[in-house]
Protein backbone atom coordinates (compact mmCIF):
# COMPACT_ATOMS: atom_id res chain seq x y z
CA UNK A 1 0.00 0.00 0.00
CA UNK A 2 2.85 2.46 1.20
CA UNK A 3 4.50 1.73 -2.54
CA UNK A 4 1.39 2.12 -4.51
CA UNK A 5 0.88 5.44 -2.90
CA UNK A 6 4.66 6.85 -3.18
CA UNK A 7 4.62 5.68 -7.23
CA UNK A 8 1.24 7.72 -7.48
CA UNK A 9 2.59 11.00 -5.40
CA UNK A 10 5.88 10.85 -8.18
CA UNK A 11 3.50 10.63 -10.94
CA UNK A 12 1.82 14.04 -9.95
CA UNK A 13 4.32 15.57 -8.94
CA UNK A 14 6.11 15.06 -12.34
CA UNK A 15 2.64 15.62 -14.34
CA UNK A 16 1.84 18.85 -12.52
CA UNK A 17 4.56 21.51 -14.64
CA UNK A 18 2.66 19.87 -18.31
CA UNK A 19 -0.10 20.55 -16.73
CA UNK A 20 0.38 24.41 -15.43
CA UNK A 21 2.23 24.95 -18.78
CA UNK A 22 -1.07 23.84 -20.91
CA UNK A 23 -3.40 25.86 -18.50
CA UNK A 24 -1.29 28.68 -18.34
CA UNK A 25 -2.94 31.43 -20.38
CA UNK A 26 -0.50 33.20 -23.65
CA UNK A 27 1.26 36.19 -23.08
CA UNK A 28 -0.06 38.97 -25.08
CA UNK A 29 0.97 42.29 -25.84
CA UNK A 30 1.88 45.03 -23.03
CA UNK A 31 -0.05 48.07 -24.95
CA UNK A 32 -3.81 48.49 -25.20
CA UNK A 33 -4.77 47.42 -28.06
CA UNK A 34 -8.10 45.36 -29.03
CA UNK A 35 -7.14 42.56 -31.16
CA UNK A 36 -10.30 41.64 -34.14
CA UNK A 37 -10.56 38.35 -36.26
CA UNK A 38 -11.52 39.49 -39.96
CA UNK A 39 -12.15 35.69 -40.71
CA UNK A 40 -14.24 34.52 -38.34
CA UNK A 41 -11.20 32.98 -36.37
CA UNK A 42 -12.76 31.03 -33.67
CA UNK A 43 -11.36 31.87 -29.89
CA UNK A 44 -9.10 28.91 -29.38
CA UNK A 45 -7.53 30.00 -32.97
CA UNK A 46 -7.14 33.83 -31.94
CA UNK A 47 -5.73 32.21 -28.55
CA UNK A 48 -2.93 29.95 -30.41
CA UNK A 49 -2.49 33.06 -32.88
CA UNK A 50 -1.97 35.60 -30.16
CA UNK A 51 0.59 33.17 -28.51
CA UNK A 52 2.75 32.30 -31.36
CA UNK A 53 2.62 36.18 -32.63
CA UNK A 54 3.82 37.12 -28.98
CA UNK A 55 6.79 34.53 -29.70
CA UNK A 56 7.83 35.84 -32.85
CA UNK A 57 7.70 39.57 -31.49
CA UNK A 58 10.50 38.42 -28.18
CA UNK A 59 12.34 36.51 -30.95
CA UNK A 60 12.36 39.44 -32.92
CA UNK A 61 13.01 42.39 -30.63
CA UNK A 62 14.91 40.98 -27.76
CA UNK A 63 12.15 42.54 -25.76
CA UNK A 64 9.41 40.17 -23.25
CA UNK A 65 6.38 42.66 -21.94
CA UNK A 66 5.16 40.10 -19.51
CA UNK A 67 8.74 39.55 -17.54
CA UNK A 68 10.40 43.20 -17.97
CA UNK A 69 10.20 44.80 -14.85
CA UNK A 70 8.38 47.85 -14.38
CA UNK A 71 10.05 50.93 -16.64
CA UNK A 72 12.57 48.32 -18.12
CA UNK A 73 13.52 48.58 -21.48
CA UNK A 74 14.17 51.33 -23.95
CA UNK A 75 11.66 52.63 -25.69
CA UNK A 76 12.91 52.05 -29.02
CA UNK A 77 12.89 48.11 -28.03
CA UNK A 78 9.43 48.00 -26.86
CA UNK A 79 8.47 49.98 -30.22
CA UNK A 80 10.14 47.22 -32.05
CA UNK A 81 8.45 44.42 -30.20
CA UNK A 82 4.97 46.14 -30.84
CA UNK A 83 5.65 46.91 -34.68
CA UNK A 84 6.76 42.94 -34.71
CA UNK A 85 3.33 41.87 -33.27
CA UNK A 86 1.68 43.98 -34.74
CA UNK A 87 2.70 42.93 -38.06
CA UNK A 88 2.11 39.35 -37.14
CA UNK A 89 -1.10 39.31 -35.79
CA UNK A 90 -2.66 41.66 -39.28
CA UNK A 91 -0.80 39.17 -41.31
CA UNK A 92 -3.21 36.42 -39.74
CA UNK A 93 -5.98 37.99 -40.49
CA UNK A 94 -6.38 40.19 -37.43
CA UNK A 95 -7.07 44.14 -36.97
CA UNK A 96 -5.39 45.74 -34.06
CA UNK A 97 -7.37 48.45 -32.81
CA UNK A 98 -5.96 51.35 -29.84
CA UNK A 99 -8.67 51.42 -26.59
CA UNK A 100 -8.59 52.95 -24.10
CA UNK A 101 -5.84 52.79 -21.34
CA UNK A 102 -7.09 50.31 -18.40
CA UNK A 103 -5.62 49.45 -15.14
CA UNK A 104 -4.03 46.40 -16.93
CA UNK A 105 -4.33 44.69 -20.39
CA UNK A 106 -6.60 41.65 -20.08
CA UNK A 107 -5.05 38.59 -21.02
CA UNK A 108 -7.51 35.86 -23.40
CA UNK A 109 -9.20 33.32 -21.86
CA UNK A 110 -7.91 30.04 -21.19
CA UNK A 111 -8.75 26.86 -23.42
CA UNK A 112 -11.91 25.37 -21.79
CA UNK A 113 -10.45 22.33 -19.88
CA UNK A 114 -13.28 19.68 -21.17
CA UNK A 115 -15.21 18.27 -18.44
CA UNK A 116 -14.65 14.92 -17.12
CA UNK A 117 -11.53 12.90 -15.98
CA UNK A 118 -8.58 14.36 -18.31
CA UNK A 119 -5.44 11.71 -18.65
CA UNK A 120 -1.84 12.36 -18.65
CA UNK A 121 -2.04 11.42 -22.54
CA UNK A 122 -4.70 14.41 -23.17
CA UNK A 123 -2.79 16.86 -21.20
CA UNK A 124 1.01 16.27 -22.81
CA UNK A 125 -0.32 16.25 -26.48
CA UNK A 126 1.34 19.11 -28.25
CA UNK A 127 -0.98 21.75 -30.21
CA UNK A 128 -0.96 20.80 -34.06
CA UNK A 129 1.74 22.51 -36.11
CA UNK A 130 0.85 26.11 -37.68
CA UNK A 131 2.60 27.61 -41.03
CA UNK A 132 4.82 30.51 -39.48
CA UNK A 133 5.88 33.74 -41.20
CA UNK A 134 9.21 33.10 -43.27
CA UNK A 135 11.09 35.68 -45.10
CA UNK A 136 12.50 33.13 -47.67
CA UNK A 137 11.36 29.18 -47.99
CA UNK A 138 13.20 26.76 -50.09
CA UNK A 139 11.11 23.77 -51.83
CA UNK A 140 12.08 20.42 -53.50
CA UNK A 141 8.93 18.90 -55.13
CA UNK A 142 8.10 16.20 -58.68
CA UNK A 143 5.14 14.99 -60.22
CA UNK A 144 3.47 14.17 -63.14
CA UNK A 145 2.56 16.80 -66.45
CA UNK A 146 -0.16 16.18 -68.27
CA UNK A 147 0.40 17.40 -72.11
CA UNK A 148 -2.00 19.31 -74.32
CA UNK A 149 -2.98 20.78 -77.56
CA UNK A 150 -0.04 19.96 -79.95
CA UNK A 151 2.03 18.51 -76.96
CA UNK A 152 -0.67 16.28 -76.57
CA UNK A 153 -0.47 15.09 -80.06
CA UNK A 154 3.10 14.10 -80.22
CA UNK A 155 4.06 12.94 -76.47
CA UNK A 156 2.61 11.11 -73.85
CA UNK A 157 2.69 12.23 -70.32
CA UNK A 158 5.71 12.15 -68.05
CA UNK A 159 7.26 12.80 -64.43
CA UNK A 160 8.96 16.01 -63.71
CA UNK A 161 11.32 17.18 -60.64
CA UNK A 162 12.23 20.77 -59.44
CA UNK A 163 13.77 22.94 -57.28
CA UNK A 164 12.44 26.53 -55.66
CA UNK A 165 12.78 29.51 -53.98
CA UNK A 166 10.05 31.95 -52.76
CA UNK A 167 11.11 35.27 -50.83
CA UNK A 168 8.09 36.99 -48.65
CA UNK A 169 9.14 40.44 -47.57
CA UNK A 170 6.88 41.38 -45.21
CA UNK A 171 4.45 39.21 -42.85
CA UNK A 172 1.89 42.37 -43.37
CA UNK A 173 1.41 41.22 -47.26
CA UNK A 174 0.35 37.75 -48.28
CA UNK A 175 2.14 38.37 -51.71
CA UNK A 176 5.95 36.68 -52.48
CA UNK A 177 8.11 36.33 -55.63
CA UNK A 178 9.37 32.83 -56.41
CA UNK A 179 11.71 31.43 -58.50
CA UNK A 180 11.40 28.20 -60.20
CA UNK A 181 13.66 25.32 -61.90
CA UNK A 182 12.07 22.28 -63.17
CA UNK A 183 13.19 18.76 -65.52
CA UNK A 184 10.28 17.01 -67.00
CA UNK A 185 10.81 13.41 -69.03
CA UNK A 186 8.40 12.53 -71.97
CA UNK A 187 8.29 9.75 -74.55
CA UNK A 188 7.41 10.70 -78.11
CA UNK A 189 4.29 8.69 -79.63
CA UNK A 190 5.12 6.27 -81.66
CA UNK A 191 2.46 7.76 -84.48
CA UNK A 192 4.43 10.81 -84.48
CA UNK A 193 7.45 10.10 -84.97
CA UNK A 194 7.11 10.50 -88.58
CA UNK A 195 6.92 14.11 -88.45
CA UNK A 196 10.51 14.04 -86.65
CA UNK A 197 12.32 11.86 -90.18
CA UNK A 198 11.39 8.73 -91.69
CA UNK A 199 12.99 5.10 -90.37
CA UNK A 200 12.95 6.41 -86.57
CA UNK A 201 11.31 3.73 -84.29
CA UNK A 202 12.25 5.59 -80.38
CA UNK A 203 12.25 9.10 -79.35
CA UNK A 204 12.29 10.79 -76.04
CA UNK A 205 11.55 14.59 -75.03
CA UNK A 206 13.30 16.43 -72.13
CA UNK A 207 12.24 19.92 -71.51
CA UNK A 208 14.24 22.25 -68.78
CA UNK A 209 13.93 26.00 -67.45
CA UNK A 210 12.65 27.89 -65.02
CA UNK A 211 9.92 30.38 -64.20
CA UNK A 212 9.59 33.94 -61.81
CA UNK A 213 6.21 33.70 -60.36
CA UNK A 214 3.93 36.25 -58.28
CA UNK A 215 2.60 33.97 -55.41
CA UNK A 216 -0.81 35.56 -53.81
CA UNK A 217 -2.16 33.59 -50.53
CA UNK A 218 -5.87 34.16 -50.36
CA UNK A 219 -7.43 34.47 -46.83
CA UNK A 220 -8.09 31.88 -44.71
CA UNK A 221 -9.42 30.78 -41.25
CA UNK A 222 -6.81 28.39 -39.85
CA UNK A 223 -2.85 28.83 -39.73
CA UNK A 224 -2.40 25.34 -40.26
CA UNK A 225 -3.11 25.63 -43.85
CA UNK A 226 -3.20 27.91 -47.14
CA UNK A 227 -4.57 28.76 -50.48
CA UNK A 228 -2.58 30.56 -53.05
CA UNK A 229 -2.63 31.14 -56.95
CA UNK A 230 0.47 31.71 -58.41
CA UNK A 231 1.70 33.21 -62.48
CA UNK A 232 4.69 34.51 -64.19
CA UNK A 233 6.95 33.98 -67.32
CA UNK A 234 9.79 31.71 -67.87
CA UNK A 235 12.24 30.28 -70.16
CA UNK A 236 12.68 26.53 -71.55
CA UNK A 237 14.68 24.03 -73.81
CA UNK A 238 13.17 21.33 -75.40
CA UNK A 239 15.85 18.24 -76.55
CA UNK A 240 15.08 15.37 -78.54
CA UNK A 241 16.24 12.38 -78.56
CA UNK A 242 15.75 10.03 -81.72
CA UNK A 243 16.68 6.00 -82.24
CA UNK A 244 16.23 4.18 -85.65
CA UNK A 245 16.35 0.36 -83.48
CA UNK A 246 16.07 -2.86 -85.70
CA UNK A 247 16.25 -6.40 -85.33
CA UNK A 248 19.82 -7.81 -86.74
CA UNK A 249 21.23 -11.44 -86.66
CA UNK A 250 23.83 -11.85 -83.95
CA UNK A 251 25.48 -14.85 -81.82
CA UNK A 252 23.65 -14.62 -78.03
CA UNK A 253 24.50 -16.15 -74.71
CA UNK A 254 22.80 -17.57 -71.33
CA UNK A 255 23.75 -19.02 -68.59
CA UNK A 256 24.32 -21.95 -69.89
CA UNK A 257 24.68 -21.84 -73.95
CA UNK A 258 24.79 -19.72 -76.92
CA UNK A 259 23.60 -19.99 -79.99
CA UNK A 260 22.36 -17.44 -83.10
CA UNK A 261 19.76 -15.03 -82.95
CA UNK A 262 18.14 -11.71 -83.87
CA UNK A 263 18.84 -8.85 -81.51
CA UNK A 264 17.39 -5.21 -81.61
CA UNK A 265 20.32 -3.19 -82.69
CA UNK A 266 20.52 0.85 -82.69
CA UNK A 267 21.32 1.77 -86.55
CA UNK A 268 20.91 5.58 -86.10
CA UNK A 269 20.38 8.15 -83.85
CA UNK A 270 19.96 11.88 -84.00
CA UNK A 271 20.41 14.68 -81.06
CA UNK A 272 19.11 18.19 -81.35
CA UNK A 273 18.12 21.01 -79.22
CA UNK A 274 16.09 24.39 -79.48
CA UNK A 275 17.28 27.42 -78.12
CA UNK A 276 15.75 29.47 -75.51
CA UNK A 277 12.14 29.69 -75.51
CA UNK A 278 9.86 32.15 -74.14
CA UNK A 279 6.45 30.55 -71.58
CA UNK A 280 4.00 31.51 -69.46
CA UNK A 281 1.68 29.79 -66.82
CA UNK A 282 -0.79 30.61 -64.13
CA UNK A 283 -1.62 28.01 -61.48
CA UNK A 284 -2.84 27.63 -57.79
CA UNK A 285 -1.88 25.82 -54.71
CA UNK A 286 -2.84 24.22 -51.24
CA UNK A 287 0.27 24.26 -48.51
CA UNK A 288 -0.47 22.54 -44.92
CA UNK A 289 1.88 22.49 -42.09
CA UNK A 290 3.51 18.85 -41.21
CA UNK A 291 6.19 19.88 -38.69
CA UNK A 292 7.27 23.13 -37.07
CA UNK A 293 9.38 25.28 -39.91
CA UNK A 294 8.28 22.16 -42.69
CA UNK A 295 5.20 22.40 -44.49
CA UNK A 296 3.74 19.82 -47.37
CA UNK A 297 2.01 21.38 -50.65
CA UNK A 298 0.16 20.24 -53.71
CA UNK A 299 -0.34 22.50 -56.90
CA UNK A 300 -0.94 22.27 -60.17
CA UNK A 301 -0.55 25.11 -63.17
CA UNK A 302 -0.54 25.81 -67.00
CA UNK A 303 2.36 26.27 -69.04
CA UNK A 304 3.08 27.24 -71.73
CA UNK A 305 6.15 26.93 -74.22
CA UNK A 306 7.01 28.73 -77.36
CA UNK A 307 5.21 31.22 -79.85
CA UNK A 308 1.57 31.02 -80.58
CA UNK A 309 2.56 29.12 -84.34
CA UNK A 310 3.82 25.45 -82.35
CA UNK A 311 3.02 26.37 -78.89
CA UNK A 312 3.55 23.38 -76.39
CA UNK A 313 0.95 23.11 -73.71
CA UNK A 314 1.63 21.04 -70.59
CA UNK A 315 -0.02 20.73 -67.56
CA UNK A 316 2.45 20.11 -64.64
CA UNK A 317 1.11 18.49 -60.80
CA UNK A 318 3.69 18.40 -57.98
CA UNK A 319 3.48 17.17 -55.10
CA UNK A 320 6.60 18.46 -52.08
CA UNK A 321 8.08 20.20 -49.43
CA UNK A 322 8.77 23.49 -48.25
CA UNK A 323 11.47 24.60 -45.80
Amino acid sequence: MLGKSLRLVLLLTAGAPAMAQYAAPPPVSSDTSVITPKNGQSPQQMWNDRYECYQWAVAQSGFDPNRAVAGTGSASVRDQYARAYAACIEGRGYTMHSAAPQAAPAPPAAPAVPRGPVSYAQVLVPLAPTIKYQPVELQIDGGYSVTTGAAGDSLDGGSNAGLGLTWFPTAALPIGLRVDGSYSWFHIKDSALGSFGTGFTHGDEDIYGGDADLQFDLAHKSSSYKLYLFGGAGRYREATDLRTVQLAPGLGCGFFYCGPGLFPVETARDRSTTPWLNSWNAGFGFETAVLDDVQFFVEARYLQIGPESRKQGFVPIRLGFRF
